[in-house]
């Protein structure tokens, strides 16, 4: 209290208090021992009736609070309804992409994923949209808080690399200021592209060395003509080998360029060839003689290369030889020098008996025969062309337009990706260690592991009833099948060493990247991974290394490691959470993880053994039998027709991931029965949805998964190129062929979702 005499005199002059010279007295005692006056009793009696009435109030209304808390619980356990965040949460998703007024036993996927559908506008920069692509997109939208985060001298140099990478990659201004600057420096030490060269400026025909500038690309990961890389070996799992096959072409599979120079999506890629020509400086007439050269040099090793539908047979690929005896066998090229100039970046020298597996020798003849005949401009043209092709969409805008353009007619997309989501994908992509480092650090529910463990054994032990279940299998192959099963190797979350800085920085100590210097990084980059592969040859197999990167929204199968992988990126909603009923995470990263298990008794999984090596380890009449039950498979899905294209699937290009889809979903089921049967109830079901069982929730969040709908010209590049059959006919061909699912929704005989035949392999 301030010391102004008015309120002194205030004190002292107030009758209810005592002479100040004793009150100063009472104050030099304890005040417990003082004497009260006649005000402090009343405050002091006041404050205790104060204090008693706050105490009754709080415990009648923390007895009111606890009796609602119960009612809320009795009633909750009285309907079986579960009310918890996640619940609520998870029953708002499965609702909100629901159509209602679809019969499930008339179309499943349209009952399931109707709304979704309607709701999910496919964005002017994709070519389709689907759960998947939904959860990237919240998942780059972490990544770019973490990479845009300010680099600190004391966090790993591999996470401060990736975001250097980041920087330089979204940063446009000094992308546009540098121009042509940096890709003319690299094209200058690939000796040059042809088709740029003024008339006054000939390009020197004499300098070309076409064993060289392969080699140079190959130095640069691009694999033109030829596939070459390190790996293990098929049939001995434990040893790298040098492999040689068929390459990938400038167009997304070799069926675009089947119909000729005419066809139109032949047309829009050589006019993206043309406009990238005349951009880099070559004149118009020339750019169309040289690109029509080159477009007819792609269609005829387009048409030597073997269908994709025909490379499943894994022991008729594999063809184990010498470097010598591939030259006798495939004389015109010289292939000792080739893999030594490659190999001699790494310090190790290819002798003639070196082994080597070659998986495509018919291709590889042809095409030195293609080579003789073409003369060497046109071949410089095409090969640089090839990786000029990737090396747009790292210069300027006005570069990268001309590449949105023919993505755009290829794939149907709008416009251009958004620049940042680009650059986090590139990153993780390159860098994916680095950045779930970042990830798992803050972002990652470490409980997830042990819960997704757990489920992968009871997934596991689910696939060893279906294999006693199985009539066609013999009682040798049913042991070794289930020996397959119980040695492979699991991956959850992310590999431990990105924890520990030191394992983390060597595995990128190959690179130095700068914020300011984006086309150089790139690459940079795209060196170091050629370099690390070629390193791997005279290096053991390490079977215990994941194969993928922890912030992935997917999951794996490694037939030569016998190894099954979940990053950390998918386990996430709605594939799992620790607070879903299990019904939900049964159907969701369940399925994934039975699907996972089944890859490895695929019609090509099938071919490795336990220790993930090539070799039959099943008897000719059971292997037989497997593709007599496959063929159900091949013909089902085979008969699907895409209403929007009118294009029937693929059924034997996709019938392995048709397979693990069959399986895995029954093993998932199966192993949700099993903990069904182990409870004291009935699990809670979802607010909202109590009209349906937990056993229809399996099967409901098991087809949200697969959401999704994609533009006409992304459908046709779909079924052309990938192994997977579209999300609609994942679902419709699994629940077809499954009894357990129209039983649960008491699907008449002969409805769409409940035919008479249904396939089975597993």
């Amino acid at each position: 209290m301030e010391t102004n005499g008015k309120s002194k005199y205030y004190i002292t002059d107030d009758p209810n208090q005592v002479d100040f010279k004793g009150s100063q007295n009472d104050f030099n005692q304890p005040w417990w021992n003082r004497k009260r006056t006649r005000l402090e009793i009343i405050l002091i009696f006041i404050c205790l009736i104060c204090i008693a009435v706050t105490t009754i109030l709080i415990v009648i209304e923390t007895t009111r609070v606890s009796d609602r808390e119960n009612q809320r619980k009795g009633e909750e356990s009285k309907h079986g309804i579960c009310l918890t965040e996640e619940c609520v949460k998870a029953s708002a998703r499965l609702l909100k992409g629901m159509d209602q007024t679809i019969d499930p036993c008339d179309d499943f996927f349209e009952y399931a994923c109707g709304s979704w559908n309607k709701i999910n506008v496919i964005p002017e920069d994709r070519s389709g949209y689907n759960t998947f692509a939904k959860l990237r997109d919240d998942l780059q939208v972490i990544l770019k808080d973490l990479l845009e985060q300010q680099i600190s001298s004391t966090e790993p140099e591999a996470t401060q690399k990736a975001k250097h990478l980041y920087r330089s990659c979204v940063n446009e201004s000094m992308i546009e200021e540098r121009g042509l600057e940096p890709v003319n420096r690299f094209l200058e030490e690939l000796g040059g592209w042809p088709v740029t060269y003024k008339s006054s400026q000939q390009w020197d025909e004499s300098k070309f060395k076409f064993t060289e500038l392969l080699v140079k690309l190959k130095l640069y990961n691009n694999k033109i003509f030829v596939d070459q890389w390190v790996s293990a070996d098929d049939k001995n799992s434990d040893v790298n080998i040098i492999q040689l096959d068929q390459p990938e072409l400038g167009m997304p599979s070799r069926d675009y360029y089947l119909r000729g120079v005419e066809d139109a999506d032949v047309q829009i890629y050589e006019k993206f060839a043309i406009n990238v020509a005349m951009m880099f400086g070559a004149n118009e007439t020339q750019a169309r003689l040289d690109m029509r050269e080159m477009v007819e040099l792609e269609i005829e090793l387009a048409n030597i290369t073997t269908p994709q539908e025909q490379r499943r047979d894994g022991e008729e690929l594999y063809n184990r030889m010498t470097v010598k005896e591939l030259h006798e066998r495939i004389p015109g090229f010289d292939w000792l020098l080739y893999l030594n100039l490659i190999f001699e970046k790494v310090n190790i020298t290819i002798p003639e008996t070196e082994e080597i597996v070659v998986y495509a020798p018919e291709y590889l003849s042809k095409m030195v025969k293609t080579v003789e005949k073409a003369n060497n401009r046109l071949l410089a043209n095409y090969m640089i062309w090839r990786i000029m092709m990737n090396r747009v969409t790292n210069l300027p805008q006005m570069y990268r337009n001309v590449r949105t353009e023919y993505y755009k007619k290829i794939y149907g997309s709008d416009t251009e990706r958004s620049r940042w989501r680009d650059c986090i994908s590139y990153v993780n992509d390159n860098m994916g260690n680095a950045v779930g480092r970042l990830f798992v650090k803050d972002h990652f529910d470490t409980g997830a592991k042990e819960v997704a463990l757990n489920m992968i054994h009871d997934i596991r032990a689910a696939f060893y009833d279906l294999l006693e279940e199985v009539s066609w299998l013999d009682q040798k192959t049913r042991q070794v099948a289930k020996e397959k099963a119980e040695a492979m190797a699991e991956k959850i979350g992310y590999p431990p060493f990105i924890l520990n800085d030191t394992a983390l920085d060597e595995s990128y100590n190959a690179v130095t990247f700068s914020s300011d210097t984006y086309f150089e990084n790139v690459l940079e980059n795209i060196r170091s991974i050629a370099w690390s592969n070629s390193k791997k040859l005279r290096e053991p197999v390490d079977k215990t290394k994941w194969s993928t990167t922890p912030v992935v929204v997917n999951a794996f199968y490694s037939s030569t490691k016998n190894q099954i992988m979940f990053p950390a990126g998918i386990l996430q909603p709605p594939f799992y959470s620790k607070g879903y009923p299990r019904s939900l995470n049964y159907g969701g990263i369940g399925m994934v993880i039975g699907h996972e298990i089944t890859h490895g008794f695929d019609d090509r999984g099938r071919q490795f053994d336990k220790f993930g090596n090539l070799k039959q380890w099943w008897d000719d009449e059971v292997i037989a039998k497997f593709k007599e039950k496959a063929q159900c498979i091949i013909e089902q899905y085979g008969n699907y027709t895409v209403p929007e294209v009118g294009i029937n699937l693929n059924g034997v290009q996709t019938q392995g991931e048709n397979i693990a889809d069959n399986g895995g979903l029954k093993e998932a089921y199966r192993a949700y029965e099993k903990w069904i049967h182990k409870q004291d109830r009935e699990p809670d079901r979802l607010p909202g949805l109590s009209h349906l069982s937990n056993k229809q929730l399996f099967f409901l969040n098991f087809a949200q998964v697969w959401c999704g709908t994609m533009r006409p010209r992304a459908v046709i590049n779909r079924i052309r190129t990938t192994l997977h059959s579209p999300g609609k006919f994942r679902v419709i061909g699994t629940l077809q062929s499954m009894p357990e699912f129209s039983e649960v929704f008491n699907c008449p005989a002969n409805s769409y979702m409940n035919p008479v035949k249904k396939c089975r392999v597993w």
